[in-house]
């Protein structure tokens, strides 16, 4: 969090401790969400052992994640390394789809199978990329609504966390739980005058025809605010709740905008780039402004 400071609030609203059941990251594209709940699940297993169910939008994917970022993450992770089986021990403990540690497991599915959704019981769920789950899997409703339902029986100590780039306004899962919370987001500085308020598009400007310089105007002073600045906005930031919500969910919104992994340059060369192209465009909105 010392190059990406954002994730820091979001992971904080997840442990026990937290006054916050439902915590919901909506989101571009490529801004570490994934990583965030990785790490929280990961705190559950050393500091707060109980069931835990991730679920991804299909078993292939949990197949990939498991491979490319669980394993990797318990083999790098001297605390968790103690508590798991070695994955190339390929035990009943540890396995493609669950890793067993004192206290509790960690158990991943797809969204496509209704099976898992429906045998699970467990405190703790974290869906990744929920505009991506199927309407209704297997014929037996929607599986967000499913996974929430292996919660229930922890009611007031159960942690819920979905994430997701949006897609569709008004079909979007992701949007939907966003708007019941308190709709939380990131306000950075304006280095001339202090102004505190969130980077989005219509803040980013450039000379005519020169996107390679473009920059963050201030709607307070006028003042701009170069490419180089940005680690110094976002280690000045902080999330600002914009709604009352309903009191029980922790809600926020991040954009591409924020990545110091990517220029707004090359971010408005894209959107220079998907006009004339409908789905083009509606891809850059959802991916890189993280919003329906």
């Amino acid at each position: 969090t010392s190059r990406t400071p954002y994730p820091r609030e979001v992971t904080d609203a997840l442990p026990t401790a937290s006054t916050w059941e439902r915590v919901v990251l909506m989101k571009g594209a490529q801004l570490g969400a994934t990583e965030a709940g990785l790490n929280w699940l990961g705190y559950v297993a050393h500091h707060a052992p109980g069931t835990a169910l991730l679920v991804m939008p299909s078993l292939d994917m949990v197949r990939r994640n498991t491979r490319t970022r669980i394993d990797p993450m318990i083999e790098a992770t001297p605390a968790l390394r103690e508590l798991v089986a070695p994955a190339r021990s390929r035990t009943a403990s540890n396995t493609t789809f669950a890793k067993e540690f004192p206290g509790g497991a960690l158990v991943m599915t797809g969204a496509n199978s209704a099976s898992a959704l429906r045998s699970t019981p467990a405190r703790y769920v974290m869906m990744d990329e929920v505009d991506g789950f199927p309407a209704d899997v297997d014929g037996e409703g929607d599986p967000v609504a499913l996974a929430i339902q292996r919660t229930v029986t922890f009611r007031g100590r159960r942690r819920i966390f979905l994430c997701s780039t949006p897609t569709i306004a008004g079909t979007s899962r992701i949007e939907a739980a966003f708007l019941e919370g308190d709709q939380r987001r990131y306000h950075v500085p304006c280095l001339h005058c202090g102004d505190m308020a969130p980077i989005t598009w219509s803040r980013i400007r450039w000379p005519k025809n020169e996107r390679n310089k473009a920059f963050l105007s201030c709607d307070a002073c006028g003042g701009g605010m170069e490419e180089t600045e940005k680690p110094k906005l976002l280690a000045a930031g902080e999330w600002r709740a914009t709604a009352e919500g309903d009191g029980r969910t922790a809600s926020f919104h991040l954009s591409a905008l924020y990545s110091p992994f990517e220029t707004w340059a090359e971010i408005a060369h894209e959107h220079n780039a998907s006009k004339g192209d409908p789905a083009r465009l509606r891809a850059w909105v959802n991916l890189k402004l993280g919003e329906p």
